[in-house]
């Protein structure tokens, strides 16, 4: 690496100054409704230590980097949820940026996989069933991606009554909610994924 990028990875590296819980609540609860002067601000306080851990977790350049920054601040504006204290939102911006820089990695490799296959073909059809396996996996990748940026409570609620087929009820009374209040957790974060699922793969 030539010390010119060590520097600026030291610079990038370097953290905001600490701010009280009630700040981060504030700039988090604006951010959630929309605010573009809060966004700002968030984007201003973040973007340098989210680029940072970029490029600790890749090893990549400054482009791919900053590719993959510009996608978590897109993912700020459509996830973020109001929280009271800094170390909170620094676990989770650190979660964003891991699940997509992954994001990043994987949609690469994958199209190195899909240049090779049309390689080996030399013309001809690609081998039966290889690009059906490629989308489904893209996809599964994608959404383990985007569940892991959820919070803990709607992966708990998906988890109870998807993976482990408990009712309504049942998975709104282990975390202290109504089976309505549930249904309607549930139902707002799936219609999330449909919805970005939409735009990630344009259909």
């Amino acid at each position: 690496m030539p010390p010119e990028a060590a520097v600026d990875d030291r610079q990038r590296s370097e953290a905001p100054a600490a701010v009280t819980a009630a700040e981060v609540l504030r700039v988090t609860a604006a951010v959630a409704r929309g605010d573009p002067e809060a966004f700002g601000a968030f984007y201003e306080a973040w973007f340098d230590r989210a680029y940072a851990m970029a490029r600790s977790l890749t090893r990549r350049d400054e482009s791919f980097c900053l590719d993959v920054v510009q996608d978590v601040m897109l993912r700020v504006v459509r996830s973020l949820r109001p929280m009271d204290g800094e170390e909170l939102l620094a676990r989770w911006v650190a979660r964003v940026v891991h699940t997509t820089a992954l994001d990043h990695l994987r949609r690469e490799a994958r199209r190195a996989r899909r240049e090779e296959c049309v390689a080996a073909a030399r013309g001809a059809a690609a081998p039966e069933g290889v690009a059906s396996k490629l989308e489904l996996d893209e996809r599964v990748a994608w959404l383990e991606a985007r569940l892991a940026e959820a919070s803990e409570e709607d992966r708990a609620l998906l988890r109870a009554r998807f993976g482990e087929g408990k009712t309504l009820e049942q998975a709104g009374k282990a975390l202290g909610m109504t089976g309505d209040a549930a249904h309607g957790r549930i139902r707002r974060v799936v219609e999330r994924l449909r919805s970005l699922a939409r735009e990630a793969f344009r259909e």
